[in-house]
């Protein structure tokens, strides 16, 4: 059967034109084969190629199958389909997005031009760090190349998108070239292994895509690949402290257990959960289990201290790196990759060894996954329990396997997965280093971008030709971050790299520093601060402070990645990024020229506001002039700018957690599990009026010795109320902003969101483990309200009037303790419990609800009617 062709009123057509495959190795000379794209099965060369395909007139997902229909074994090197676009008026203007290989990988965009890409000038062995195969197939001269997916734009209004959904089966590379007015797309997925007689392989599905917007059709695809690999998108939001960018390999305990220090002493005012120990504890590279002589007191007892002060411990390995002085280099010479006959050079690293070079583990062994498996849980039995591994690309390069059978590909992902089976399903894994394709399920984040540096540009001493855009530095990393905002909670958490806030010690300038601090901030992902701690000034603190804030609410505002990159395709950095941040929008300005440099954005775009809209300037930014519906600022070379435009959306939700948003009352039933003996005269106590309702939650949980496993099954059996979901959804579809706001504790909502799949902004009351037991703060107080709670909801109601006049307010609540004052603030009441029979009692109207279906309806019927 003939294929069906894409059609888009605004981005044309895109046409199936060929099927192709690379053959060589065993056979004979390399060659390619080729025939028209066409459904069912067809012969294409020796191969027997089956393919199918579903979807609409706007996009479509191809499934490909190969079998050796021959009588002798054949080496496939790849297989492709192609086909061809045409917008409805090309242009000299045509772009894409040049999507590298792995994290490090340029991204960015660039101008598909007739030329296509430029001979990569340093060999294929260092070509193949950063691209799906190393040396570019002769024929592909004059094409242009991307791993993975790409998207390509003709104008503002039409785009085209074409990528594999990678699951680990094979790197996928998609090849594009000007037509005339039209484009030729083709995406390779490279096998590299034998075909036995007879023997077929399962590629990956390859989706192709029409659309308007490329930010858009890239979502879509990362959403539908994410679904197909099993994507792990649901961890809280993380933010921590990292030792690597403040004392890099001359990391040593003292200074570790100094920063411990610094942080837990700043825990309110910096709020992290993290603290991981990067690269420089290790006694060799492959030794992950031994320290160093900077070390003398081991991991074991260093994941204890940050642990009993409050942290999860962090490490940082490489796990598939080995050096000649490590125990499985010496030990098991069988387990590493070759080339040639001799073990594979994986990289150069002078300070990993005295002569720099570093050999592979095999993943593709079996001996070598159950290593992994071993060693890295024995990593959380000491304490462990976030894991950053990195030079993931090293077990994807191009070599001699055990297993010749095992693609690049799946050699990379067996090895993630023996990883994974290692620490279990609760730990916390943070890929770097890595392709990308193969990590999406068993990685939890991903680094997306180069390391960022203390220095804006690459150093002289890092620019390798080729690489110059891969290398350390603080443009890299904002490219990147930027250019890849779109996978972040779809694919994994995204990782942007460190933030740096210190004004000393650093060859960034304020303004350099400001500009990656936005990216991270209006990116919505992982803050990670690098920093000597206790150096800080009292300014640095205060960007940390607002840098992990704004990204927590960003993340917080969306259930699948809510900030988008606008113009990404029109430079190699996007200029101007926007996030929705609960009834706000974010806007980020960048300029990374040597010149001044004007930026603006209409903000009609961004959805309700204001008749007069405004724009508060963040992270010490320069004020921005807004006028006639549009914001703008003059920005100095390599800068960045960020702003809080205020929303007016049509009415806003704030919801109580215990009993309301969960069927359990969190808190009180780990109250009468474990400190039952005392809650009766705490509570009557309370009831006289001895204290308040926070000063009786210190008196019965402070203190608690709830051991964290209990705790952690405790939860896994509460359960969110019935349309609790629904609701969320129906919020973000309709822009109304949603906050939970809880007398209860972050730590318990941080859980409960990753253990649902949800994610919802909130207010509560502070919880972290100290030496094995409960230690407490306020979330959010009111002296002056009669509540006594520490997270005052009349306060929290009436701080969002003060940004948000004139916008209705709707609370839902269950008890008269923490949720009157909230009811008695708001516009429209939803109640039930003991919050219903209070407000009976006072004679205040209100809705009932039994479970969140109902208030959803009835949010719905308050926001059609027009006394509103």
């Amino acid at each position: 059967m003939q294929l069906p062709n894409l059609r888009h009123a605004r981005a044309g057509r895109l046409e199936a034109t060929r099927a192709l495959a690379r053959l060589g190795g065993v056979t004979g000379e390399s060659a390619v084969v080729e025939v028209p794209l066409v459904g069912g099965e067809c012969a294409l060369g020796p191969l027997r190629l089956s393919l199918g395909v579903e979807g609409d007139s706007e996009s479509a997902t191809w499934v490909v199958r190969v079998q050796n229909a021959s009588p002798d074994p054949i080496e496939l090197e790849a297989v492709g389909i192609g086909w061809r676009w045409t917008p409805p008026a090309a242009s000299g203007g045509l772009r894409f997005l040049r999507q590298g290989h792995q994290s490090w990988s340029f991204a960015g965009g660039a101008a598909l031009d007739d030329v296509g890409a430029p001979r990569f000038p340093s060999g294929a062995w260092l070509r193949g760090f950063h691209h799906g195969v190393g040396e570019p197939p002769a024929d592909r001269a004059g094409w242009h190349e991307a791993d993975g997916v790409t998207a390509a734009e003709a104008g503002p209004e039409a785009a085209c998108a074409a990528g594999a959904l990678e699951t680990g089966r094979a790197f996928g590379v998609v090849y594009l070239r000007r037509d005339g007015d039209a484009v030729r797309i083709e995406l390779e997925q490279r096998f590299e292994r034998i075909l036995d007689p007879g023997e077929a392989v399962e590629a990956e599905a390859v989706r192709v895509a029409l659309g308007q917007n490329a930010q858009r059709l890239l979502e879509a695809h990362a959403t539908e690949q994410g679904a197909r690999a099993g994507a792990r998108t649901s961890s809280a939001f993380r933010a921590g402290w990292c030792s690597w960018y403040q004392f890099f390999h001359d990391v040593d305990e003292e200074s570790f257990l100094r920063n411990l220090d610094a942080l837990a002493a700043a825990r309110r005012e910096i709020p992290i959960g993290i603290v991981q120990l990067d690269d420089g504890y290790q006694r060799a590279i492959g030794d992950w289990l031994d320290t160093n002589s900077r070390f003398p007191g081991g991991l074991p007892a260093l994941a204890k201290a940050v642990s009993e002060a409050g942290f999860r411990p962090g490490l940082w390995t490489a796990p598939f790196c080995v050096a000649p002085d490590s125990a499985p280099y010496r030990e098991h010479p069988e387990w590493l990759l070759r080339s040639g006959g001799e073990p594979l050079r994986g990289l150069h690293h002078a300070k990993w060894h005295p002569d720099g070079w570093i050999q592979v583990l095999d993943p593709s062994h079996p001996e070598v996954c159950a290593h992994l498996e071993r060693t890295f849980r024995t990593l959380v039995d000491m304490g462990f329990s976030y894991h950053k591994i990195d030079f993931l690309y090293t077990a994807a390069l191009a070599s001699d396997a055990a297993d010749r059978r095992v693609t690049r590909a799946q050699r990379l992902r067996r090895g993630l997965e023996a990883i994974r089976a290692g620490i279990g399903d609760d730990a916390f894994l943070l890929g770097c280093g890595c392709p990308l394709g193969p990590a999406v399920g068993p990685v939890d984040a991903m680094r997306i971008g180069p390391d960022t540096a203390p220095h804006w540009s690459t150093l002289q001493a890092q620019r390798l030709p080729g690489l110059e855009s891969t290398v350390p530095s603080g443009h890299n990393a904002l490219r990147n971050t930027l250019s890849r905002i779109w996978m972040h909670r779809r694919l994994w958490v995204n990782d942007p790299d460190c933030l740096m806030v210190r004004s000393t010690d650093s060859e960034l300038s304020r303004n350099e520093a400001r500009a990656l601090a936005a990216s991270i901030a209006v990116s919505g992902g992982m803050v990670v601060v690098s920093d000597d701690m206790p150096a800080l000034a009292a300014e640095d603190r205060a960007w940390a402070r607002e840098t992990v804030a704004l990204a927590r609410e960003v993340d917080a505002s969306s259930q699948r990645g809510g900030a988008r990159a606008l113009g990404a395709l029109d430079s190699e950095i996007a200029p101007v990024a926007v996030a929705r941040a609960g009834a706000d929008w974010l806007v980020a300005f960048f300029n990374v020229t040597g010149t001044v440099q004007r930026r603006s954005l209409e903000l009609s775009g961004l959805g309700s506001l204001p008749r007069e809209p405004s724009a508060r300037p963040l992270l010490g930014s320069p004020a921005a002039d807004v006028r006639d519906d549009t914001v703008s600022v003059e920005l100095p070379p390599r800068s960045g700018a960020l702003y809080r435009v205020a929303g007016a959306p049509a009415l806003a939700v704030f919801c109580d957690f215990d009993g309301t948003f969960a069927v359990q009352d969190v808190g009180a039933t780990l109250a009468i599990r474990h400190a039952g003996e005392r809650r009766p005269a705490l509570w009557e106590r309370l009831r006289r009026g001895e204290f308040d309702a926070w000063q009786y939650n210190m008196e019965l949980l402070d203190g608690l010795p709830l051991p964290e496993s209990e705790l952690e099954a405790f939860l896994r059996t509460v359960e969110e109320m019935p349309g609790a979901r629904e609701l969320i959804d129906w919020c973000e579809r309709e822009a109304v902003p949603f906050r939970i706001l809880s007398d209860g504790f972050d730590r318990n909502l941080d859980r409960l969101q990753e253990l649902w799949d949800l994610r919802f902004a909130y207010d509560a009351n502070h919880l972290h483990y100290e030496s094995g037991v409960w230690r407490l703060a306020a979330g959010a107080p009111d002296p002056a309200c009669s509540c006594g709670t520490g997270v005052c909801k009349r306060g929290r109601i009436e701080a969002f009037r003060s940004e948000h006049p004139g916008v209705p307010v709707a609370h839902v609540g269950n008890g008269r303790v923490s949720d009157l004052c909230g009811a008695l603030a708001a516009d429209r009441v939803f109640a039930k419990d003991t919050l219903a029979e209070e407000l009976d009692g006072r004679g205040v109207d209100y809705e009932p609800f039994s479970d969140l279906h109902d208030v959803r309806a009835g949010l719905e019927r308050w926001r059609a009617s027009p006394d509103r």
